[in-house]
């Protein structure tokens, strides 16, 4: 059986959808069958996906709002249910960065980040897994979080505090949910191809990360349609024993210690 078998019909909703891999996300989803809505805070750029994915022959609707106000993510999941009905998987993808030292971390941006990247995706598979229950259907939620959740990855002190706590989330969320049939995973992507790499890097940097990235054993970055891929399997019932689980796509990064790589060859 094919993800694209099983997806078909189903009703997902995406947050961060409008961009990046939340943008891949939805797309990989609406190829496989599925009926897309795409949750944000700008319209512009939502718009802009939705009507990439309608181009290529794909429903996709799109609601404007804050995954971090209760009020919004309840509007959100009613013009969901509304327009494509009960809402089959869950795709938390949503996500802010902040770059700062841990001393030098700024309460109101490291509540900034929490609000969004933890708060958020607590409140949006809280509120869609009650409607789940309540539909008598089950589900599958997949949380997007980061191999930085396993470990320091420069001076994103919030950020990975965040992940962090999406896998707790994770496995807490699907323990519970499991008797009502709503199955909960997350994916954790390792450094990926995305704008926020490719625009905030140099020229040299770049070309390191993708030609000869030699911390990483395959030697290149992840690319969106290889985390989408992953997040459609785990949304579909080919993943139908599987819940609670982190699944890394990062290309084998935490696969490998980089302990003796770094030790003087004399």
């Amino acid at each position: 059986m094919t993800a694209e078998s099983v997806l078909a019909g189903k009703v997902v909703l995406v947050t961060g959808g409008g961009t990046g891999l939340g943008q891949g996300i939805a797309a990989r989803l609406a190829a496989e069958g599925a009926a897309v809505a795409i949750m944000g805070r700008t319209q512009k750029t939502l718009a802009q996906t939705a009507a990439q994915l309608a181009e290529a022959g794909h429903k996709c609707i799109v609601c404007v709002g804050s995954i971090a106000v209760p009020d919004s993510v309840e509007e959100a999941i009613t013009e969901v249910e509304r327009q494509l009905g009960p809402i089959d998987v869950l795709v938390n993808n949503a996500s802010l960065a902040h770059y700062a030292s841990f001393l030098g971390t700024d309460i109101v941006d490291w509540k900034r980040v929490l609000e969004t990247n933890l708060t958020g995706a607590f409140l949006m598979t809280q509120r869609v897994a009650r409607r789940m229950k309540s539909a008598g259907r089950g589900g599958s939620i997949v949380n997007i979080a980061s191999i930085d959740a396993q470990g320091t990855d420069g001076h994103q002190v919030s950020y990975g505090v965040a992940k962090t706590g999406i896998i707790g989330l994770t496995r807490i969320a699907a323990t519970e949910l499991a008797k009502y049939g709503i199955r909960v995973n997350a994916v954790s992507p390792g450094w990926t191809r995305t704008d926020m790499i490719t625009e905030h890097v140099t020229a040299k940097a770049l070309d390191h990360l993708t030609n000869d990235f030699r911390r990483v054993p395959m030697r290149r970055l992840v690319e969106i349609d290889e985390v989408a891929r992953a997040v459609a399997f785990l949304a579909s019932s080919a993943a139908s024993g599987i819940t609670g689980v982190d699944l890394p796509v990062d290309c084998g990064t935490l696969s490998n210690l980089y302990i003796y790589e770094t030790l003087p060859s004399d």
